[in-house]
């Protein structure tokens, strides 16, 4: 299931993995592939995050 809506098309689910500068955390998130190209895109304008690895999850 997405992270951004439970009613999106959801054409598979991936994976985003995301760093925090500041503490060093990592995070994990699930989104469909469109919902994730936003989610990048949002998390390089952010100063204090980082994408550590993103990828579709197969079943």
């Amino acid at each position: 299931m997405c992270d951004r809506s439970g009613d999106c098309s959801n054409e598979g689910t991936c994976q985003l993995v995301l760093r925090n500068e500041r503490t060093g955390m990592e995070m994990v998130e699930y989104h469909c592939k469109a919902h994730l190209v936003v989610r990048v895109w949002e998390a390089e304008q952010d100063e204090t995050l980082d994408v550590v690895d993103a990828k579709k999850l197969y079943q």
